[in-house]
C-alpha cells in the first residue's frame, strides 16, 4: 500500500466514524421526540440523503459549498424566484461538509414547512464570505424575509436542526452558530475557522 493509499484509507475510516456518530445523534433525537414510524422514516431518509451527498465526494477534491446548497434545494424541488445563493469558492473538507450538508438540509426542511419556501412573496438569501484576519473564518448566513408566521413557540426540547447549528459546529469545528426567529422569518448564522474546515490550494 502506498503512502497516498494509506492516507486515503485512514481518511475513509474517519469519515465512517463521523457519519456513524451523527447517525447516532439523529436516532437519539427521534427517540426523544417519539415520532410515529412514517414520520421518523421520512426524516431519517432526508437526513441520511444529506449526509450521503457530502460523504460521497472524492477525498482530494473536497465538497463545494455552493453545490451543497443548490443540491439541497434541487432535492426539495425548489424552483422559484426570490432565492439568492452567492459566495466565494469554498471547498469543504469531509468533516465540515457533513455538518454543513446536515445544517442546510434542516434549514431547507424547516423553510418548506413553516418558512420562506412554504409561502409566496418571500425571499431567501443564502450567502457566505470570508472574514477575520486574512480571511481566516468562513461566515455563512441563511436569511428568510417576508414570512407570515406566529411568534415562535418555546419548545422544551430544541429541534434537531437547532442542535446541529448551535452545538455541533462549536464542538466539532470550534465555531459558533445561531438561529434567530422573528415575525418576518429566520436568520441562521454559522461561522467557523476556515483552516480547520476547508481544503487549501497547494
Amino acid at each position: 500500500m502506498t503512502v497516498k493509499e494509506a492516507a486515503d484509507s485512514a481518511e475513509l475510516r474517519r469519515r465512517i466514524r463521523r457519519l456513524l456518530s451523527v447517525l447516532r445523534s439523529i436516532a437519539a433525537d427521534m427517540q426523544v421526540r417519539g415520532r410515529d414510524s412514517h414520520d421518523s422514516a421520512r426524516h431519517f431518509a432526508g437526513r441520511l440523503g444529506a449526509l450521503g451527498r457530502a460523504a460521497l465526494a472524492p477525498i482530494a477534491a473536497g465538497v463545494d459549498l455552493e453545490s451543497l446548497v443548490l443540491d439541497e434545494l434541487l432535492v426539495h424541488r425548489v424552483h422559484r424566484a426570490g432565492i439568492l445563493v452567492s459566495g466565494p469558492p469554498a471547498r469543504l473538507n469531509a468533516k465540515s461538509a457533513q455538518l454543513m450538508s446536515l445544517a442546510i438540509h434542516e434549514l431547507a426542511t424547516n423553510s418548506l414547512k413553516f418558512g420562506a419556501l412554504s409561502q409566496s412573496r418571500t425571499t431567501l438569501c443564502v450567502v457566505w464570505w470570508f472574514t477575520g484576519l486574512a480571511g481566516s473564518r468562513l461566515h455563512f448566513e441563511w436569511a428568510e424575509n417576508g414570512v407570515r408566521m406566529a411568534s415562535p413557540s418555546k419548545r422544551k426540547i430544541p429541534g434537531f436542526g437547532s442542535q446541529v447549528v448551535t452545538r455541533l459546529f462549536a464542538s466539532e469545528l470550534h465555531g459558533e452558530g445561531n438561529m434567530l426567529f422573528s415575525s418576518k422569518g429566520l436568520l441562521c448564522t454559522i461561522e467557523f475557522p476556515a483552516g480547520e474546515a476547508l481544503l487549501q490550494d497547494e
